[in-house]
């Protein structure tokens, strides 16, 4: 596989970082993004880093084994092939949806491919008895719009999300609680070529993680940060659905829910008590709000 060496030495540099750290990976990100250059930055050289970053980067560059970099150079050649990539903070193709968020992703392998318009993307999610309808429903719905769908892929609600919009023509990201290497729960193995062939699968994770419950809980980062808004189909207390609309408020993203789940669950108005929580009637009012969220947010960030 053909590579570009600078974007390499980057790659290589980040993951020997992440590697080397004890801290949140997101710290990473951010430091590596403030110097510009993680390959310089494993060489020495602290210019122009801002002042806030300079002890962490000292501190962790001096713990860099010697073999570090050839670790990460290895991981690399072993992971990526014509199906599989990794792409990282530093690079113009990172979501643009994901660069925004607080606990930014140094790295994310992908199998399948991204696009450019995949930052008008729509999370679902979802827990309770009414949640595979509702998320079928609204992911056919929106999947019509020309947006694209994000789900984990994990639940069956997660696999209703992706079977839908993949049946009715759309485009759908499937967030990975497991390293890209690790192959999918045996239920969910042909929606996950499926998703592969026409969409991407995304892991924020080491190739060859297996799921816990702490890359369960991370994974949410990724579930609602490629979007810009999330639906949840139905959810209670203390389950999947309430725990990502808590990610993706801190994130700043717009949460939707159904009339009905707001007047019973007291956990969305506590959620929403400082806004970013909009109940929708039904599934077309849904769809038009997300729209038109999602095109007034690209209209302010263009001007």
């Amino acid at each position: 596989m053909v590579r570009n060496m600078s974007i390499l030495h980057e790659q290589i540099a980040i993951l020997a970082l992440v590697k080397t750290t004890d801290g949140p990976w997101h710290h990473i990100s951010r430091l590596v993004q403030s110097h510009g250059s993680a390959a310089r930055l494993t060489a020495g050289d602290f210019a122009h880093l801002r002042e806030e970053y300079l002890a962490r980067a000292t501190a962790l560059v001096a713990r860099l084994d010697p073999d570090d970099m050839g670790w990460a150079e290895r991981l690399i050649a072993a992971t990526t092939d014509q199906d599989t990539q990794l792409i990282t903070v530093l690079e113009e193709k990172y979501p643009s949806n994901l660069d925004f968020a607080p606990n930014l992703q140094p790295f994310l392998w992908i199998r399948g491919q991204l696009q450019a318009d995949d930052d008008r993307a729509v999370t679902i999610v979802g827990d309770g008895e009414h949640a595979d309808a509702q998320a079928s429903e609204a992911a056919t719905a929106l999947a019509r719009t020309g947006l694209t769908l994000v789900a984990g892929l994990a639940s069956a609600v997660d696999a209703v999300v992706h079977e839908a919009a993949l049946a009715a023509g759309g485009r759908t990201i499937a967030a990975l609680d497991h390293g890209i290497s690790v192959p999918p729960r045996p239920e969910n193995a042909t929606v996950a070529k499926e998703i592969a062939a026409s969409g991407a699968l995304v892991s924020q994770f080491w190739p060859n993680a297996s799921t816990t419950d702490e890359t369960i809980m991370l994974s949410r980062i990724v579930t609602s940060g490629l979007a810009e808004a999330v639906f949840v189909a139905d959810g209670h207390e203390d389950g999947v659905a309430a725990a990502q609309t808590e990610v993706a408020l801190k994130q700043g993203k717009h949460v939707f829910v159904p009339q009905r789940l707001q007047q019973e669950q007291p956990w969305v108005a506590r959620l929403g008590f400082r806004g970013g929580i909009t109940a929708v009637q039904d599934i077309d009012d849904l769809s038009t709000q997300v729209v038109n969220l999602i095109d007034m947010t690209r209209q302010s960030t263009i001007f």
